[in-house]
């Protein structure tokens, strides 16, 4: 089988470890050690960037991976290189959920997650190396688009993303960069602040539309 794991901590490092004895593994770490470290360690192939970079993901070949694995201490990470890889039909993912607090947003973009380092090694020994395991769930077909966008509409300032996505199956508000804050993945009570760069996840045939709606300015 050909997998990808994204991060090569502890718990990437040891799951690398021990699947590329019998699996194609290639694994991606920002951290040029760390990288180099595997590559004198371990058989698979390493690539040092950003999960979240598309150049990066596209140089993996994630389309073409049996699974795809996500072990990170960022959340952020995990959930938009899952949101890729389903995008581009990978059929078996699982995340590493580090805050509990952004589970909604895992289960609405239908991440498979686990929260802690033993679950991990457990999920992946029976959903993922068993040929005979239960699938996990179905995955889009590109059939959506991840944009960025900053908000200028006066009139959705300050609204809880709850409201926002009230009976609402155009868009999923994945990630919002606040000023001088990091990235946060919004739970339903967050609210958007006028300039906030937000990561959205589009239906294809609504971005233009959703993208008027936190753009245009209503003043």
């Amino acid at each position: 089988m050909i997998g990808i794991i994204v991060g090569a901590g502890r718990i990437g490092y040891n799951l690398a470890k021990n699947m590329s004895i019998n699996h194609d593994i290639t694994i991606i770490d920002k951290d040029k050690e760390i990288c180099e470290k595997i590559l004198d360690q371990l058989d698979c192939y390493v690539i040092q960037g950003s999960a979240t970079n598309t150049k990066v993901l596209e140089e993996a070949d994630v389309g073409g991976a049996d699974f795809f694995v996500t072990t990170t201490a960022n959340d952020e990470v995990n959930l938009l290189s899952s949101v890729y890889a389903k995008d581009t039909g990978v059929e078996k993912i699982v995340a590493r959920l580090n805050n509990i607090d952004h589970t909604d947003i895992f289960r609405k973009l239908e991440i498979p997650f686990i929260n802690s380092e033993i679950s991990v090694m457990k999920y992946i020994a029976r959903n993922i190396v068993r040929p005979t395991a239960q699938s996990l769930v179905s995955v889009g077909k590109g059939d959506a688009e991840i944009i960025e966008l900053v908000v200028k509409n006066n009139d959705i300032l300050f609204t809880p993303i709850k409201e926002l996505q009230r009976n609402n199956s155009k868009f999923i508000i994945i990630s919002i960069h606040m000023d001088d804050e990091d990235v946060i993945i919004p739970t339903s009570e967050t609210e958007l602040g006028y300039n906030d760069s937000i990561t959205v996840l589009v239906k294809k045939e609504y971005v233009q539309e959703v993208s008027e709606y936190f753009t245009s300015n209503s003043q």
